[in-house]
């Protein structure tokens, strides 16, 4: 089974429409035998180029290994992820691809003259999150709980888009989806695959919310979440992380994927679930200005020895 959502065919299929992109599923294997596979989805923009598509965290990667033994699984993970450098070399790249973190091992794609930038997240493990979770994310939700909020899942879209607003607003970024996108993408995957959590105040008002995608069995991922400016400090976001999180062990995740963790205070507020801090890597071709960038950098530091 995959654990990622981001295979769901109805997910694929929103990044097509929905962004205008052509999906390229890869299946890759050894010459001979089943030893190991490795399976991706890239997508191409209009112009044959390969990117990542607006609002995907990354690009789904599974590998399978038909043995558990450490040196070879090392080995086939290494030979799988160099046979998917391989490929890319061969493409033309539209921008920055980013990576499923299962593609731990960068090297090969370092030695098919790529670059490699270290991206953050943290994965929680759902069935062990009572022993990982700090006191104070508990604590906060609990004040939200005393403030009169609740929290449901929901199909109020026009409520859940309302809600993302508030940080596009605050931050001046833009999410690119409204209730019409939310209710598509919602019938493309099914209630299997996506969920809307809405907190609504003691009015009834909803002031938050949190869209997720996820794989029963398997990882979930907190794909956007949005609260209104006023209720910023009534722990909106605890509670509704709260409420996932429960949602989720019902239906037998596994891990949790808090999606993004490289601005210092969006860090310091996920932390707190006690998730484990991963890394997964965005890679581009390196360009003119990138190598004669590393050239000077390796230059300099030669002269610095050389110096002493």
């Amino acid at each position: 089974m995959r654990n990622d959502p981001l295979f769901h065919p109805g997910w694929i299929r929103f990044n097509e429409q929905r962004w205008g992109l052509s999906a390229e599923p890869l299946v890759l294997t050894p010459e001979k035998g089943d030893a190991w596979r490795l399976e991706t989805v890239l997508y191409r923009n209009r112009q044959g180029r390969l990117v990542t598509p607006p609002r995907n965290p990354h690009l789904p990667i599974d590998f399978h290994c038909a043995s558990e033994r450490p040196a070879s699984r090392n080995r086939r993970k290494r030979l799988a992820l160099t046979r998917l450098a391989d490929h890319l070399q061969q493409c033309e790249f539209g921008g920055s691809l980013s990576l499923s973190s299962v593609a731990d091992d960068v090297r090969p794609f370092e030695w098919a003259n790529m670059a490699a930038r270290p991206r953050y997240t943290y994965h929680l493990d759902i069935a062990s999150r009572e022993e990982a979770i700090d006191p104070s994310a508990r604590k906060k939700a609990r004040k939200c709980r005393r403030l009169g909020y609740r929290c449901e899942t929901t199909e109020d879209y026009a409520a859940v888009a309302a809600c993302l607003a508030g940080p596009e607003s605050r931050k001046g970024f833009d999410y690119r989806l409204d209730a019409e996108e939310l209710a598509r993408l919602a019938e493309l995957m099914g209630p299997e695959h996506f969920v809307c959590f809405l907190a609504r105040n003691a009015e009834g008002e909803a002031m938050g919310t949190r869209v997720c995608l996820f794989q029963p069995g398997g990882h979930a991922l907190a794909w956007s979440a949005g609260m209104k400016t006023e209720a910023m400090k009534d722990g909106v976001n605890n509670l509704v992380a709260e409420e996932a999180l429960e949602f989720f062990d019902r239906q037998g995740c596994s891990v949790f994927d808090f999606i993004g963790a490289n601005i210092a205070p969006v860090a310091e507020m996920k932390e707190a679930w006690g998730g484990r801090l991963v890394c997964h890597y965005s890679i581009s071709r390196r360009g003119i200005r990138q190598l004669a960038r590393e050239a000077y950098v390796t230059a300099r530091t030669m002269m610095k020895r050389e110096s002493k």
